[in-house]
């Protein structure tokens, strides 16, 4: 029995170089490893060797693989943000002004007038987040990073996590709304303009973060010309399953004991309002004929 576990191994290693593991965004393998794709690999070695005779009749185009994640366990730990490869405590960005609201106030009258400013306007915060490195399950990703502290602190409607689901880019949106009522006060023969302003931060992080998976893959074998009747399932640790590429490293993958670690990095673009002003112009007029 020892001997045939070995030569499994063995075997699995071996046509471990013929697993593509490349996602299908077109992305390289240094880039993004597609774990289904190895896993998927994984579980038609497996069958090749382990299969009997009524199971070795079936036509492999016949044959379906569908794999149960649900006992795969992902964490990640904290990431680290930084802008160039400098860390975010070390760096400010300046803001940037948008104009909400505009009004024109003229006062043609020998004596000053008074009128109301009064708005409500929306914009929108939002975060866009890509992966330039790690692993997605086909098109899918399943990651959450911590919001950055600063921005967080800057109310913008962001949550405590950002989620990404799938390769790509992934943009969340915030509404936050913006008011003003106030009375503007126009000298005699002036024309005054007030504005609703908004300061926008723009920030553009770089983040690194150190992802774990733990946990066992199922793999259920059908017959799709049999009305999809289950043939076999295979079922195999994560690690192990990881530890029998030959090309383990090199993909980014490290294994200690039962779990898998791997770093994921990518950038995020945040842009959001933190500060709201009225600027207030005043301008001579013509008295009137």
């Amino acid at each position: 029995m020892k001997a045939e576990q070995n030569d499994l191994v063995r075997d699995i290693r071996i046509n471990a170089d013929r697993i593509n593991t490349s996602c299908s965004s077109g992305l390289s393998s240094r880039d993004l490893v597609d774990l289904e794709a190895i896993v998927l690999n994984w579980a038609k070695q497996i069958f090749e060797i382990t299969k009997n005779k009524n199971e070795a009749r079936i036509n492999k185009k016949h044959l379906q693989y569908n794999i149960n994640w649900s006992h795969l366990f992902n964490e990640c730990l904290d990431p680290t943000y930084s802008i160039d490869g400098i860390d975010t405590k070390s760096t400010r960005q300046t803001k940037e002004e948008q104009t909400l609201f505009k009004s024109t106030f003229t006062n043609t009258t020998e004596r000053e007038q008074e009128y109301s400013f009064k708005t409500e306007r929306s914009t929108r915060s939002s975060v866009t987040v890509a992966i330039e490195k790690g692993i997605c399950r086909g098109v899918e990703l399943a990651l959450k990073l911590k919001t950055p502290c600063e921005i967080l602190e800057a109310n913008a409607g962001f949550q405590n996590e950002i989620s990404v689901y799938h390769i790509g880019e992934n943009t969340t949106e915030e509404e936050l709304t913006w008011g003003v009522d106030s009375t503007v006060r126009v000298p005699a023969l002036c024309e005054t303009v007030a504005e609703l302003v908004i300061l926008e931060d723009h920030h553009i992080r770089k983040f690194s973060i150190e992802c774990q998976l733990s946990g066992r893959i199922i793999v259920t074998v059908t017959n799709l010309k049999d009305n999809n009747s289950l043939v076999t399932i295979i079922e195999g640790k994560i690690a192990d399953i990881i530890r029998a590429l030959p090309n383990c490293a090199s993909l980014g993958f490290v294994v200690q004991n039962d779990t898998v670690i791997y770093i994921t990095k990518g950038i995020c673009k945040f842009k959001y309002g933190v500060e709201q002003k009225v600027r207030i112009k005043e301008y001579a007029v013509r008295r009137p004929f």
